[in-house]
């Protein structure tokens, strides 16, 4: 007999997979009703929230009804009046048909504040209860009649079960990812006014806008006193105990979606269990379809009437409100003399640090130049050799060959010195020297506001609380976009000794491409005519081995004529080509020097600007509010 009663209730895999896809879709249903609520105009608002209603109500009524019907069974006796009267419950149906519009209208606002993080939770929720609810049932079957166990599943164990495991969830999204944006900076009436207006400005129905803005405005309000009260509570536990008790407001939604979900089970159990629908009524009785076509002309006046209040007047009662209920009222006059105080100091900062680091950039600057004009003598001594000479004649003769008096240049005027190397620790030192101005300011800027009265409200200046100078570097070089380390340093000496380069080559006593080739090859011309001409006239007496002498004699008088107008050419020259090198050389310290303050002021900047803008990030109760 048992067998066929568990039988009887165990749902099989195709019930198991039509109730997921119900619950699937009752989330789903929510999430797009919650998209379209905001542009909807009332009537669909209204529909909206009647179809949300539906479930909620089938799962209030079904087991009011099964309690009293219960009492009424062990009460009156069978043909009573009192019986027959209270068995429908007619009444009740009704009521709860209110009660229901406002639980859907509330799980509807509260489903517009959810980010896509708090949905994925809820869709997740919705496949967990879906695959327990055939489990539980089961358990209770040895204690519970059959014809009630749905019943009594839904009410006590499945929505305990659910509403635990879905508050706890939601509440875990709240303190470590999503939290609130945060409000420490502003007044309550503009918390209230900000949050208020949000909703109220994107409703297509003011009925809509006014509802869930005023919900929205306490949601704020909430969160905004939270974050000025708990972070600064004695202790680590009493914080998080603190968060604890105020992240429960996530009871409300776990609540109404469990009973959305549930809901939607009864619903699909009625269409296919008959022994429920004789103990529970119809599932769309027509109490609650009579009721929500009453409540439409009230509705629908309301909106009509709403809808003729201006805005200014709506939003400067939700001032008023939030103004009663701060507990600190804010004096403007004296909250903008801090403010100004704040930025002053900040602005005064931002100029001494940048004068200090541009007095940096130009002490760095120089000692950089002056080794690389150290380099310039050995260059010469090179570009005043035969082998230098000959190694140009290839550079410009041979095609495809690199430029071998840029490459010398580099070699010599900066890589000797190790120019990018030395740059590079110049750039770093900068760069520590930023962070650790603005590191030692944040705390005198803190301690001040710290010390403000309470009219004067609360100001958060900067997200940069105690950091270290290495961890503000990193922050401010990553947010800011600005290129540091080796990798600058190198692009600007490898950009600085290529425009050196090009300078000279325009250069007329450094002499490159045809200019370079037609002197050289004069000069070739020149010993080439001298050294046959003294070889042969040597040479002659030496009989048969006239012809190897002559080479041999060639040679080495072409040699001695190329060395001979090369010293010839350096001493003409060089005194020439030097000024103009090191003129150059001057020109590309004046340009590194600027760009280096330039990059450097963008960067003070920056941090000036993340300091004075104060936070602009989400309150996180994980990471801003277990104190500091």
């Amino acid at each position: 007999m048992q067998s066929s009663q568990e039988q009887s209730f165990d749902p099989g895999w195709r019930r198991v997979l039509l109730r997921t896809l119900a619950m699937l879709a009752a989330a789903g249903t929510l999430f797009v009703a919650e998209l379209n609520m905001m542009p909807a105009p009332c009537w669909v608002l209204f529909a909206l929230i009647a179809l949300t209603a539906w479930p909620l109500w089938r799962y209030r009524i079904e087991y009011l009804l099964f309690r009293r019907r219960l009492v009424l069974s062990g009460a009156a006796r069978r043909q009573s009046r009192i019986r027959m009267l209270l068995w429908q419950g007619g009444i009740t149906r009704t009521v709860q048909v209110v009660v229901s519009l406002a639980l859907a209208w509330m799980l509807l606002a509260l489903a517009g504040q959810l980010s896509p993080l708090h949905w994925s939770v809820l869709v997740a929720d919705a496949l967990f209860l879906s695959l327990i609810a055939g489990p539980v049932t089961r358990k209770m079957q040895s204690d519970i009649k059959t014809p009630h166990l749905p019943i009594i599943a839904r009410r006590w164990p499945l929505f305990l079960i659910n509403g635990v495991v879905l508050s706890v969830a939601l509440m875990f999204v709240d303190f470590f990812f999503v939290g609130a944006p945060d409000s420490r900076h502003l007044a309550w009436h503009q918390v209230a006014d900000s949050a208020f207006g949000e909703v109220f400005d994107a409703a297509g129905c003011a009925l809509w806008g006014v509802s869930a803005g005023l919900l929205a405005a306490a949601e704020a309000l909430s969160w905004h006193f939270s974050q000025l009260i708990i972070p600064d509570l004695p202790d680590a536990l009493s914080r998080i105990i603190a968060w604890c008790f105020f992240l429960l407001r996530a009871l409300t939604l776990a609540w109404l979606f469990t009973a959305l979900l549930l809901g939607v089970a009864a619903l699909l159990e009625r269409q296919g269990g008959k022994a429920s629908a004789r103990s529970t009524g119809y599932t769309f009785s027509r109490s609650f379809i009579l009721t929500i076509l009453v409540l439409a002309l009230p509705y629908f006046y309301a909106s009509v009437k709403i809808h003729d209040i201006r805005p200014p007047e709506i939003a400067e009662g939700v001032r008023r409100l939030a103004e009663a209920i701060d507990p600190c009222k804010v004096d403007a006059h004296r909250r903008a003399d801090l403010l100004v105080r704040l930025e002053k100091a900040v602005a005064d900062e931002r100029r001494a640090t940048i004068d200090q680091v541009d007095g940096r950039i130009d002490r760095g600057v120089d000692r950089l130049f002056s080794e690389v004009e150290a380099g310039v003598d050995p260059y010469l001594d090179w570009y005043f050799t035969v082998i230098g000479e000959y190694q140009r004649l290839g550079a410009v003769l041979i095609p495809g060959a690199a430029n071998a008096a840029g490459e010398k240049l580099e070699q010599f005027l900066f890589e000797a010195s190790g120019f990018d190397a030395r740059l590079d620790l110049l750039e770093q030192r900068i760069e520590h020297l930023v962070a650790g101005r603005f590191a030692r300011t944040t705390p005198h800027l803190r301690a001040e506001l710290a010390a403000a009265p309470c009219d004067i409200g609360r100001t958060e200046v900067s997200p940069l609380v105690e950091l270290d100078r290495d961890t503000l570097r990193a922050s401010t070089a990553t947010s800011g976009g600005l290129v540091a380390g080796i990798v600058s340093g190198k692009l600007l000496a490898k950009k600085t000794a290529a425009a050196l380069a090009g300078k000279m080559a325009a250069k007329k006593s450094v002499h490159g491409g045809a200019a370079l080739a037609s002197k050289a090859l004069a000069k070739k011309g020149t010993s080439s005519a001298l050294s046959a001409g003294f070889g042969a006239t040597l040479c002659a007496p030496a009989g048969p081995v006239a012809i190897l002498c002559g080479v041999a004699a060639g040679l080495v008088t072409w040699a001695a004529v190329d060395k001979t107008l090369i010293e010839i050419d350096e001493a003409l020259s060089r005194e020439e080509m030097r000024a103009e090198i090191l003129a150059v050389i001057g020109e590309q310290r004046e340009a590194l020097r600027e760009q280096l303050k330039q990059k450097h002021r963008l960067r003070v900047d920056h941090v000036a600007e993340q300091v004075n803008a104060g936070i602009r990030k989400s309150f996180l109760p994980y990471e801003d509010g277990m104190g500091r």
